[in-house]
């Protein structure tokens, strides 16, 4: 090797290495952010969420809340600790909660997971009933909803397990699928 070239060797060398290592942060940084949009980032972080849909008479007939809404940039909405409120005139409340929710991209159903709590208020010497499951999937707008877990609902004298349950909320019908056993106190 000539000695001009042996001179410069190593600053080449060291070029080189430079080039080298800048091209492979940038790759890795490029990879690195393709790859947390495919997972799913958020695009939208809401702390406090409340949203209330109102009735044709001006009063509020479903009132949704959230610690947390993330929505990602496949149009997909979590909620973190969702609240759900379902007001029917001439009839009692019922309050939802879990874990967390999945809302689809019209907003029309609540895919509910974790443990899911459904209250329906005390009315016309009824009393107050709990619902409990792991999932649960609801269109509040058509009053349905529905799962394929086990199911235990409890009033003051009957405490039901089952698995899988429809429901409609208007009609107040329960439709339970398999496997139910009944607890009834006099």
């Amino acid at each position: 090797m000539p000695g001009h070239v042996r001179k410069w060797f190593p600053v080449l060398f060291l070029s080189l290495l430079a080039l080298l290592s800048y091209w492979l942060e940038n790759k890795v940084r490029v990879s690195a952010l393709s790859e947390m949009q495919n997972k799913g980032v958020p695009d939208v972080i809401v702390e406090n969420f409340t949203a209330t849909k109102y009735g044709i008479d001006g009063r509020p007939h479903q009132s949704l809340m959230a610690k947390e809404l993330l929505h990602y940039p496949d149009d997909s909405t979590r909620l973190v600790d969702p609240r759900l409120l379902l007001v029917s005139p001439g009839q009692a409340d019922i309050h939802v909660r879990s874990d967390w929710a999945l809302l689809s991209e019209n907003e029309e159903d609540v895919y509910l997971h974790g443990k899911v709590l459904v209250s329906r208020d005390a009315y016309g010497g009824r009393s107050r009933m709990d619902m409990t499951t792991d999932y649960l999937h609801l269109n509040p707008d058509k009053h349905v909803g529905d799962t394929g877990m086990p199911v235990r609902m409890r009033d003051a004298k009957t405490d039901v397990h089952a698995i899988g349950m429809t429901f409609n909320d208007q009609t107040r019908v329960v439709n339970l699928l398999s496997h139910v056993h009944v607890d009834y106190e006099k």
